[in-house]
């Protein structure tokens, strides 16, 4: 045989190795799909198989534990935030407010109805608040909406002047689509006559009320009258009576205080003085009023939570907000014709808030959250919430009265004349405390969204 002849199955080995090749090949270009596959069941989240009706029952506690451990990496759908209408943005609205000071005169108190004492601008009336959290929208007010949220319940504003100013624009903004009548108070434009009013919404058998008290605690306001005690006694210790005896008759309760602190006060406890503020007593040492300002929202809650616990039998699921400082915006001299002229908001970050305003801004938002824990805590059906209003207020110094607190307020000359740089015209910014109201009381009827 030569070296031409082949030699027995040399075919059969070289075929072999090329064949264990393509082998391999198809199994790694096979693998890498399956291997991807696997990584992207493993990854979704796996459900509590004792949740599942479809899971069969059984196998063993580590790989239940498992299950467990890694369905809870995965956030409730129903878990969104909440919506925070504290911050965001003033933008024109070309729609305008629902009432004016003809159609609702009879219920704004003469100095915020600036319309009616010849306001020129009316550019103040055009703008809404849109906050900047994703998907927050805050929607024009449904007067039909809030009514039926409260059908049947009382709806109270506490504190001082500027929970009036909020109470008579909501009054406006229900009466814009639903008869108001005042069966309580007078109709009449003295500030006693104003302090305590009632009015009824008989097509939903609702009820708005105000009750005057600028401490919220038992206190002394100072008098101008001759002889009258010219500060502040504010006893803290003490709640006051003249609202706190009807909590239970009340469902939601808006609590709104702040500028009476400002003024000269004696503080007591157990009838003991236990600081002042600007001391008309010599004797006794200067201590501030930004504790005091937060015992008295404290005590405040607290009342409402122990009462709403005592009162067995009745129907006491309660909404206790507290809307939060409202700023002032005086430019200069109060008696200055222009102490607060602005014609526009102001836009974010272009104005810089005063430190007291933030500081009563921040001691309401924790006293709020606080006595929320201590509800909770309680076993108590009172939900707390701040309502906070104070930066977006802060920004509206165009939505003040100015001197149009008076008929003809802007009329001539150089002459010092008094102005309302503190409450809202109505209609006016107000309204939209209003607004995000509404939201509230719908998260706290129907639940969150």
């Amino acid at each position: 045989m030569g070296a031409s002849t082949p030699r027995p199955h040399s075919s059969s080995r070289q075929t072999l190795p090329r064949l264990t090749k393509k082998i391999l090949t198809f199994a790694v270009y096979a693998l890498v799909p399956l291997a991807l596959l696997h990584y992207l069941i493993s990854s979704l989240p796996i459900a509590d198989p004792s949740h599942s009706p479809l899971a069969p029952h059984g196998g063993n506690k580590e790989q239940q534990a498992g299950a467990r451990k890694q369905m809870l990496k995965v956030a409730p759908a129903a878990a969104r935030p909440r919506c925070d209408y504290s911050d965001g943005e003033w933008v024109r609205d070309a729609a305008g407010p629902r009432y004016n000071g003809s159609s609702c005169g009879g219920t704004i108190k003469d100095g915020q109805n600036c319309m009616a004492h010849g306001r020129p601008d009316k550019g103040y009336l055009y703008w809404r608040w849109r906050p900047r959290g994703h998907g927050c929208a805050l929607p024009p007010f449904s007067p039909g909406e809030f009514l039926e949220l409260v059908r049947g319940r009382h709806v109270a504003f506490v504190g001082d002047s500027l929970a009036r100013n909020q109470c008579e624009s909501l009054v406006c903004l229900l009466g814009s689509e639903f008869p108001a009548e005042l069966v309580l108070g007078a109709g009449g434009e003295g500030e006693e006559e104003r302090k305590f009013r009632r009015w009824e919404f008989r097509s939903h058998n609702a009820t708005v009320s105000v009750f005057w008290s600028p401490f919220l605690v038992n206190g002394t306001e100072k008098s101008s009258a001759p002889g009258g005690v010219d500060h502040n006694r504010l006893y803290l210790d003490q709640p006051d009576e003249r609202w706190a005896a009807e909590l239970p008759g009340m469902d939601v309760v808006v609590l709104s205080i702040g500028h009476w602190f400002l003024h000269p006060a004696m503080y007591y406890e157990r009838g003991a003085v236990i600081g002042c503020h600007h001391c008309p007593e010599p004797i006794h040492p200067e201590t501030g009023f930004f504790g005091v300002f937060r015992l008295a929202v404290k005590n405040a809650l607290r009342e409402i939570i122990a009462r709403a616990s005592s009162s067995a039998g009745r129907r006491e699921k309660k909404l206790a907000v507290v809307a939060t400082f409202s700023p002032a915006h005086f430019d200069g001299e109060w008696d200055s014709p222009d102490a607060c002229a602005r014609s526009e908001p102001y836009a974010p970050g272009e104005k810089e808030m005063r430190y007291m305003d933030r500081e009563l801004w921040r001691t309401e938002v924790e006293e709020a959250a606080a006595a929320a824990d201590e509800a909770r805590v309680r076993g108590s059906a009172v939900t707390v919430e701040a309502l906070q209003v104070t930066k977006l207020a802060d920004m509206r110094a165009d939505g003040h009265p100015g001197p149009y607190m008076h008929a003809g307020g802007g009329g001539g000359g150089g002459d010092r004349v008094a102005n309302d740089c503190v409450h809202w015209c109505l209609p006016g910014p107000i309204d939209t405390w209003n607004e995000i109201l509404l939201r509230m009381v719908k998260r706290w009827r129907q639940g969150p969204p």
